[in-house]
Formats: structure tokens, C-alpha cells, sequence
């Protein structure tokens, strides 16, 4: 799969790390219980407390150019480790550690491992939240490739890993927005998120808010890795469902499904006079749950 010859490489790594924003979406599982009255969801964190959670993404990916196309699946598997380090009135400080990862790209009759996945095994991100448990930024892991090309998507996980909880009690019916507003130094994402609570379950024997989302979002930006510069433009929409603990606030599991469509002008060698325009269509497919 000579991925390098098709002069796209910088998208690629862009695509390849899975787009995995939302929790929902394939379905969560647990049981149905009944709530005769409103909830109120309080996230609460301790110094020292660790959450674990794995994630599992495939995307399809459609690549269009003049005369060149072609379709790609990417599988990735994380298992991640958050340790709470510091609790203050106004941030939450903690370590995020990929304990797993792995990837792959098949094209074709031809697999590759995906060696940047790969490479996040044992590393570690530096995580802040507001007072509130809700994902503020990411630092610690700027010169790695699936991280830095990716900076948006693993926001934009995290965010739903730690969503933004209302103050007012939930009940079924119960909806709020919340904009996207993801830290991604090569790319602006401008969107929103629905949360809307539509029942109450039991799984692992944790009694949970069941919350459908729906995202929509814009992003433009830069990719460029080598010699490849490409300026991009592109739209997403999402739909998911999560479970989230009634007792700690913390998302039990997930899973989504998001469209996304990328227009990109550039060169493949940024000296060249020769450039060219690149459509790019991803459907991704996601699950995430508390181990």
C-alpha cells in the first residue's frame, strides 16, 4: 500500500487516527430501570482516584482525487488510564496513560500496522478539567504523530469521556447544548453538542442517566507532514448514546456513529507548482466503556 506515492500522506495521518467524538450511538447495553423523580448528577473527583476506559474505532475512509481514488479501514484499540493528581476549586490535574494501543490501515488485499498508534503505548498526557470534571486541555505529547495529527479528535473524545453535566436535575426529556470547543493547533472546529436524557439503566451494577447526543461541526485548518501542505475545509454530524453514573458522573460506556466530509487544496511537495484538490468522505464507528 504505497501510501506515499498517492501524495496524500499528510491527510492520511490526519484521517487515520480515528475520528472518535461521541459516546453513542451503537447501543450501551444494561438493563432498564425505573426513576420516579429527577437526578441530580454531581461530579466528584479524590486525589489519587484512577479511571480506565478502552476504545474501540473503525472508520471508512473514501479518498477521491483526479484520477486516483481509494478506500481505506482504520481499526484502532485504546485502553487508557487516568490518575487524578490535584484537585483545586478551580482545575482538576491528571495523568492519562495509553496502558494499550493499536492500529491498523488496510487497503485493498494489503494490512498495515499502524506504527503511530503503536507508538502511543506507555506514553502519557497531561490533563486539565475544570471545576466541573469538563475537559479544558491536553499537554505532554506534541511530537507524537497520531497525537499531533489528531490534537482535535483526542479533544474531542476526552470532552465526551468528561462532558459538561447541567446544573439542574435530570429527568427524561431533560436536553442542553454545549459548543465544541476543542484545542487543535492545526485545525479551528466551530459546532455544538445535544445532550438529551432518554432513560434511566443498570450496568455492572451501577445505576445510570441514559443521554442520546447529536454533534455538528465545522473545522479548517492545515495538514502537512514532510514536504505534503494541505489547506482543508470540512463538516461532521454525529449521533450516540452514553450511560452515565448517577452516583460519580463518570460515562460507564458508549458508543457513536459520525459522518464527516474534507475538501483539501495543496501540493504534495510544498515547492512544487503542481497541486491538486483531494475529497475525502469518513464514516467512523466508535465504542468506549469503563473497565
Amino acid at each position: 500500500m504505497a501510501l506515499r506515492k498517492t501524495g496524500l500522506c499528510a491527510l492520511i495521518a490526519v484521517m487515520t487516527v480515528g475520528v472518535i467524538t461521541g459516546c453513542g450511538g451503537g447501543g450501551v447495553g444494561g438493563r432498564d430501570i425505573l426513576v420516579d423523580r429527577p437526578v441530580t448528577v454531581t461530579r466528584t473527583f479524590e486525589e489519587g482516584a484512577v479511571y480506565k476506559y478502552e476504545f474501540n474505532i473503525e472508520s471508512q475512509i473514501g479518498i477521491m482525487r483526479t484520477g486516483f481514488e481509494q478506500t481505506m479501514t482504520t481499526l484502532t484499540k485504546l485502553r487508557t488510564s487516568s490518575t487524578i493528581t490535584s484537585v483545586t476549586p478551580e482545575t482538576v490535574e491528571a495523568t492519562l496513560r495509553f496502558d494499550y494501543a493499536v492500529g491498523s490501515i488496510t487497503s485493498g488485499d494489503a494490512m498495515v500496522p499502524d506504527g503511530s498508534v503503536a507508538a502511543l503505548r506507555g506514553k502519557e498526557l497531561q490533563l486539565t478539567l475544570d471545576s466541573d470534571g469538563q475537559f479544558v486541555s491536553a499537554t505532554g505529547m506534541a511530537n507524537e504523530a497520531a497525537f499531533e495529527a489528531g490534537a482535535g479528535e483526542f479533544a474531542m473524545t476526552l470532552s465526551e469521556v468528561f462532558p459538561k453535566l447541567p446544573d439542574e436535575p435530570l429527568s427524561i426529556g431533560t436536553s442542553w447544548t454545549e459548543p465544541i470547543d476543542v484545542p487543535d493547533p492545526n485545525r479551528e472546529f466551530v459546532g455544538d453538542v445535544t445532550y438529551t436524557v432518554v432513560g434511566f439503566k443498570e450496568k455492572y451494577e451501577i445505576k445510570c442517566v441514559e443521554i442520546h447526543t447529536v454533534s455538528d461541526f465545522e473545522f479548517e485548518g492545515r495538514a502537512s507532514q514532510g514536504g505534503d501542505v494541505w489547506l482543508m475545509t470540512g463538516a461532521g454530524t454525529g449521533t450516540g448514546q452514553m450511560l452515565l453514573s448517577i452516583e460519580s458522573g463518570n460515562v460507564v460506556s458508549g458508543s457513536s456513529d459520525m459522518t464527516l466530509t474534507l475538501e483539501a487544496e495543496g501540493a504534495s511537495v510544498a515547492s512544487a507548482a503542481a497541486s491538486g484538490t483531494v475529497s475525502m468522505g469518513v464514516t467512523t464507528s466508535s465504542s468506549v466503556k469503563m473497565m
